[in-house]
């Protein structure tokens, strides 16, 4: 076999290093402003969906009473709904953080909008994620992980107290949490906050990168209505989140490369395809172009070339920020 060329590059040994000790990365300016308002547009296009009753999600237990919430509006398997986000689930520039992270069989777990609104009260109390599946498994960072999530910033939380993501950097090797464990951080939050917990201060174009295992969560919001983005990865061989299958519907007209992420082999597929899948490091290696996607009025907004490969800068384009309140230069 000759050299494939991908088009994305890899996250450096410093970055992964990072990655490892403090249990996140948060990469700054990873999408221009003609991507950000194409996020805007499709939360708002969600939210209002999910209004009318179009949620493709059952209702589960664990979803905490989200239906009696008046400051959040989460939509599940958001690609079902809203096809433009298959735009950002293949996007290089998040396609080679992954897969440096997680390795070539990258497997979509799940893709959700977030809309949080105006609220003095904390949005999430600390967790972990992954529920008692996965609390108990521990696994070396300096290796792949297990599974990551990409909390993509469409609005403004640079200033503390507007639903600023909280996270406690290297809690991601701590043993696994107990009720009391839980309770006695939020008890702590409640008393003015748990100590060495990061405020993450984003832009609008930022990601933020975290494992399941990464103690996390979500401040009060006293600004302006916070909009964002969660995918969630892992490996091809892990269930999704948030669905079973993914319809053809969904699936036709996306590149081989995000079809393959969505669980999709073909018609002649075998069950070991998902753990020894023969060809992935050159299905990885290209995705789509989605410009047809975007609105019309995005288009003539800021033009096709600002959605099309062209658009695509390199990786020397974006910072990698330690979670100083200070962000880096845009």
């Amino acid at each position: 076999m000759g050299e494939i060329v991908s088009d994305w590059h890899s996250l450096g040994d410093e970055e992964i290093s990072q990655y490892a000790a403090q249990g996140y990365l948060h990469l700054r300016g990873l999408f221009n402003q003609a991507e950000i308002d194409l996020g805007l547009e499709i939360v708002d296009r969600a939210v209002r969906s999910l209004a009318t009753g179009e949620d493709s999600v059952p209702y589960h237990a664990s979803y905490f009473n989200e239906g009696s919430r008046k400051d959040l509006v989460r939509v599940r398997n958001a690609v079902a709904q809203q096809r433009e986000i298959a735009y950002f689930l293949d996007h290089p520039r998040l396609i080679g953080p992954m897969v440096s992270l997680l390795g070539h069989g990258l497997h979509v777990l799940g893709s959700e909008v977030f809309y949080r609104d105006i609220d003095s009260a904390p949005h999430e109390p600390w967790h972990i994620d992954g529920g008692p599946a996965m609390h108990a498994v521990k696994i070396d960072h300096t290796r792949r992980s297990l599974q990551a999530k990409a909390q993509i910033f469409l609005t403004e939380v640079s200033e503390p107290r507007s639903g600023n993501f909280l996270l406690i950097p290297g809690s991601h090797t701590w043993p696994a949490p107990t009720p009391s464990d839980i309770e006695e951080m939020n008890r702590q939050q409640r008393a003015g906050g748990v100590p060495g917990a990061v405020t993450v201060r984003a832009k609008p174009g930022d990601v933020l990168l975290f494992p399941y295992s990464l103690w996390h969560a979500v401040d009060c919001n006293v600004r302006a209505p916070r909009k964002s983005f969660i995918l969630r990865f892992g490996h091809l061989w892990h269930r999704p989140h948030d669905y079973h299958a993914q319809p053809r519907e969904v699936l036709d007209g996306l590149s081989p490369r995000l079809r393959r992420m969505l669980g999709d082999f073909g018609e002649e597929s075998h069950p070991m395809d998902y753990y020894k899948p023969t060809d992935n490091e050159v299905v990885m290696s290209d995705g789509g172009d989605y410009t047809s996607l975007v609105p019309a009025s995005l288009l003539e907004r800021h033009g096709a070339a600002a959605f099309g490969p062209a658009s695509w800068p390199t990786r020397e384009r974006w910072t990698v920020c330690n979670g100083s309140p200070t962000p880096a230069p845009r």
